[in-house]
C-alpha cells in the first residue's frame, strides 16, 4: 500500500469530504418548455452546473456526489444526510401528477448495470454524435426526438462538470507549488480532455468511467453497479508500472465508498451503497478475462480493504491459476466482501435458457446476485415466490392431509398457481407502460382510470432516465429510453425466497407426522399459530428442530428439497414476457432478518420473527455435518435450471484457514464444490469471539468485515439486532 492509499483510505473512512456536501437548493424545471423526459435531463444538468466540486488531497481520481437531502433534524449539519431521500429538483407539473394519479418521479427500481465501455470506448463526444445523427434521420416520431433532447441535454450536463473539475483543478494550482501544483494540473489536464474526448491513458479511462458512474448516481440516486470493470479497463493499460496503476485503481475503490460515513437512519444505520464489481471468468469470445488488470484489481482491494464495493469473482477453467490464488489469499485474510461464481456452470445454463454464447459469457452482476449482461439486457425480478410463507398459508388453511405426498402435492400445484399469476401481472403491467412508450397517451390514461398500475416493476413514464440510457445499447439506435427495454436482451428473472425454511419444515413435517407421527399435522399448525408458547410446545418445537435439516447432505431432506426446487424452477422458465423474453430462474433471499420479522413460527422449529436463511445457507445451528456436506447439499439442484441468482453462504470460523496453508485449504474446498456443480459461494471468515468482543469495544475492531446476504459492512456499524443474527450464525 502507498503511502497516498493509506492516507485516502483514513480520508475516506473519517468522511473528509463531508465538509463540501450541502442540501440541495430548490429549483425546478417543471414549467419549462419540452415534455417531462426533457425535463428530467434539464434537472440533471442543473445538478451537474451548480453541484459543489470538491478535490481532496492527495487525490488522483477527483468528483463526488454532494447534493443531499438533509434529515429534517439536522438542516444545518454536514453530518446527518440521508443518501436515500432523492435530491433531485422538481421536474413535473401538478396537472401531471394528477393525471398519473400520484407523483411518480421517485420511482426507480434502480439496480441497473450499464455498460461502460459505451461510455470510455467513444468518449462523451461519440454518445452526442450518435444521439445528434439518429435525430437527423426523417421518420422519427415526435415522443422519440423528445427522447433524444434529453439525452443530449443530459450529457451535455455531464461534459459540463467534468469541465467544471477541470477549471476548478486549474485554479486551485494556482495557488500550490511543487508536487502539489503538479497533482492539480495533471487532474485538470485529464478532466479537460476526457470531458468530450476517448480516453488515452489509463489514468484517464478510470477518471471518465468514475465520472459516467457519477453520473447515474446523480440520475438515479444509488445501486447503478460497475459491470467488469477489468474487461473494461484492460485495453487502455498501457505502459503504466504496476504501481503507478494498481495505485490509480486503489484511488478509484476508494472513491466507491466516499459516502460510507452518512448516517441515512436506513436499514444499517448508514451508507449501504453495495455495488458490484465482476472480474474475471471468459470473454465473449470464450477466452480468458483473467487479466494483468484483474490482478492489479486485487492487488488495489488488498490495499484498501472495505466493504464496499462487493467484489464478485468468475472463476472459469480458462483462468489461469494465479486469479483463484491471489483471491484465496484475500478471502482467508477476511475479505468477506467477496463471492465466487462458477463461470463454467452459469453461461452453460444461460445457453441452454437460449442466449447467445458471447451474451452469456459477458454477464455480470447486479446488486443481490442478481444476473445482468451490461447495457444489453436487465434481468431485474419480474416475480418472486416466498416459499415458506406460501406453505405456512396452506396449512393455516388446511391441515388434514392425508399424506406428506398429497401435501407435497399441493405445494406444487399452489407454487405454480402464484408463479403464473405474478408474472401476468409483471406483462400486464409492462403492457401498460409500454402504451406509453409507443406515445398511445390515450390509451394509457384511460388504462389508468380504469385501475391499471402506472409503473412497470419500478419504471414510470413519470421517472425516465436519460443520461442512463445511453450506456445501454439499443437506446440511441431505437431512440427509446433504457426504461422501456430498447436493448436487445428481452429475458427477466424470477426467483424463489425462504426455501431453507420450507424445506425444513417440510421435513420436519414428514418425518414427525407422517412417519414417526409423533403429532399431528394439526397439533404443528396450531403451535405455530402460537409460537410453540403452549402447554408442552417447547417439546413439540424441540422434536421437530432436530428433525433431518437441510445442509448435511441428508437424502432425505435433499430428494424431497430438489424434487420441489426443480419443480418450481421448470415452471417459472414455462413463461415469456410481452417482447419474447424468458424467465430465467434463480433462488435469493436476501434481509434474514427483516424478512423473519413477517414470518410466523414454522414447523422446523423456528420461532416467529426468528431470521432466515440466506437463500440456501443452512439454518444457524443446524449444520451438523460440516463444510463439505453442506455444499454437497447446495450442489443438488441441476445448475443447468439455475441462470438468475443463487446464494450459497458458509461462515468459516477463522482458525480453519489459518497458517501458510489456509488459502489451498479454502481453494481445494471451493474447486471441490465446483467440480461437483455448485454454482455460487460466499465464504465468510470470522471468529465468533472476536464478533463478541466487538459488540463490546467497537473502537477497536473498525475493520472488521462481515457477510449478510448479498452486502457487506464493517461489523461494528451494524445495530444490534444484525450483529446478533451474525454471531448465531457460528452456532
Amino acid at each position: 500500500m502507498t503511502e497516498r492509499i493509506a492516507f485516502l483510505r483514513e480520508e475516506t473512512l473519517a468522511g473528509r469530504n463531508k465538509i463540501m456536501r450541502r442540501a440541495m437548493p430548490r429549483h425546478s424545471t417543471a414549467h419549462m418548455d419540452g415534455g417531462i423526459p426533457v425535463r428530467k435531463a434539464r434537472a440533471f444538468a442543473w445538478i451537474c452546473e451548480n453541484m459543489p466540486l470538491y478535490i481532496g488531497p492527495k487525490e488522483l481520481i477527483v468528483g463526488t456526489r454532494t447534493f443531499y437531502e438533509p434529515h429534517e433534524d439536522n438542516l444545518d449539519s454536514h453530518d446527518h444526510f440521508d443518501y436515500t431521500l432523492v435530491a433531485f429538483p422538481e421536474y413535473v407539473t401538478g396537472e401531471e401528477i394528477e393525471a398519473f394519479g400520484g407523483d411518480y418521479t421517485k420511482v426507480n427500481k434502480q439496480h441497473y448495470t450499464p455498460d461502460f465501455s459505451l461510455l470510455l470506448n467513444g468518449g462523451i463526444d461519440g454518445i452526442l454524435a450518435q444521439a445528434e445523427a439518429k435525430k437527423k434521420e426523417k421518420n422519427l416520431a415526435a415522443h422519440q426526438v423528445e427522447f433524444l433532447d434529453s439525452l443530449l441535454i443530459a450529457y451535455n450536463g455531464i461534459k459540463a462538470l467534468i469541465t467544471r473539475y477541470a477549471d476548478h483543478a486549474a485554479a486551485l494550482s494556482e495557488e500550490a507549488a511543487g508536487e502539489e501544483k503538479e497533482r492539480l494540473l495533471e487532474i485538470s489536464r485529464v478532466c479537460r480532455h476526457i470531458s468530450g474526448g476517448r480516453p488515452r491513458s489509463f489514468r484517464e479511462a478510470v477518471q471518465l468511467l468514475w465520472f459516467g458512474h457519477l453520473g447515474t448516481i446523480l440520475e438515479s440516486w444509488l445501486f447503478i453497479n460497475y459491470g467488469r470493470l477489468d474487461v473494461i479497463l484492460d485495453p487502455f493499460l498501457g505502459k503504466e508500472s504496476d504501481e503507478e496503476a494498481r495505485e490509480i485503481l486503489g484511488c478509484l475503490l476508494l472513491k466507491m465508498y466516499d459516502q460510507a460515513d452518512i448516517n441515512d437512519k436506513g436499514y444499517f444505520n448508514k451508507h449501504e451503497g453495495q455495488l458490484v464489481v465482476t472480474l474475471g471468468g471468459v470473454l465473449p469470445n470464450g477466452e480468458n478475462a483473467a487479466s494483468r488488470t484483474t490482478g492489479l484489481f486485487l492487488d488495489a482491494i488488498s490495499d484498501t480493504m472495505l466493504p464496499e464495493p462487493e467484489i464478485n469473482l468468475r472463476l472459469h477453467s480458462k483462468n489461469p491459476a494465479w486469479f483463484l490464488e491471489k483471491a484465496s489469499e484475500l478471502t482467508v485474510k477476511g475479505a468477506n466482501f467477496m463471492s465466487y461464481y462458477n463461470d463454467d456452470g452459469f453461461v452453460k445454463s444461460l445457453q441452454v435458457a437460449g442466449l447467445d454464447a458471447s451474451d452469456a459469457r459477458a454477464y455480470a452482476f447486479d446488486l443481490c446476485q442478481d444476473m445482468n449482461i451490461p447495457g444489453k439486457g436487465d434481468f431485474y425480478l419480474a416475480y418472486s415466490l416466498g416459499m415458506a410463507h406460501m406453505v405456512m398459508d396452506i396449512l393455516c388453511q388446511k391441515d388434514d392431509f392425508a399424506s406428506f405426498d398429497d401435501l407435497l402435492d399441493a405445494v406444487k400445484k399452489e407454487a405454480a398457481k402464484r408463479i403464473a399469476n405474478g408474472i401476468a401481472g409483471h406483462n400486464a403491467d409492462f403492457n401498460q407502460v409500454a402504451l406509453y412508450r409507443d406515445g398511445r397517451y390515450e390509451e394509457y390514461f384511460a388504462g389508468l382510470k380504469a385501475g391499471a398500475n402506472p409503473n412497470w416493476n419500478g419504471r414510470s413514464p413519470m421517472c425516465p432516465l436519460p443520461y442512463l440510457s445511453g450506456m445501454y445499447q439499443g437506446a440511441i439506435e431505437n431512440a427509446t429510453d433504457m426504461i422501456y427495454e430498447p436493448y436487445p436482451i428481452k429475458e427477466r428473472g424470477t426467483m424463489l425466497g425462504t426455501v431453507v425454511e420450507a424445506i425444513n419444515s417440510l421435513a420436519a413435517i414428514q418425518k414427525v407426522v407422517f412417519e414417526d407421527k409423533r403429532y399431528t399435522l394439526h397439533e404443528v399448525v396450531e403451535a405455530c399459530k402460537q409460537d410453540y408458547r403452549g402447554e408442552g410446545q417447547e417439546v413439540m418445537r424441540a422434536i421437530l428442530w432436530n428433525a433431518p435439516k437441510w445442509g448435511n447432505d441428508d437424502p432425505f431432506v435433499d430428494q424431497m428439497a430438489k424434487e420441489l426446487i426443480e419443480f418450481c424452477l421448470r415452471e417459472s422458465a414455462r413463461y415469456t414476457t410481452p417482447s419474447g423474453g424468458k424467465l430465467l430462474s434463480g433462488i435469493h433471499q436476501p434481509h434474514p432478518v427483516s424478512t423473519g420479522w413477517g414470518l410466523m413460527a414454522t414447523p422446523e422449529g423456528r420461532h416467529k420473527g426468528a431470521p432466515v436463511s440466506v437463500t440456501m445457507t443452512p439454518a444457524s445451528g443446524s449444520m451438523k455435518r460440516g463444510a463439505t456436506a453442506a455444499m454437497k447439499s447446495a450442489s443438488v439442484f441441476d445448475p443447468d435450471l439455475i441462470q438468475w441468482n443463487y446464494c450459497f453462504m458458509i461462515n468459516y470460523y477463522a482458525s480453519i484457514f489459518q497458517g501458510e496453508e489456509g488459502p489451498e485449504r479454502f481453494r481445494k474446498l471451493l474447486q471441490s464444490y465446483f467440480a461437483r456443480g455448485g454454482m455460487q459461494h460466499q465464504p465468510n471468515v470470522m471468529d465468533g469471539e472476536e464478533l463478541k468482543k466487538a459488540q463490546a469495544e467497537p473502537e477497536k475492531y473498525k475493520d472488521l468485515i462481515v457477510r449478510m446476504w448479498g452486502v457487506s459492512a464493517h461489523f461494528v456499524d451494524l445495530p444490534k439486532e444484525l450483529q446478533d443474527e451474525m454471531i448465531a450464525r457460528l452456532g
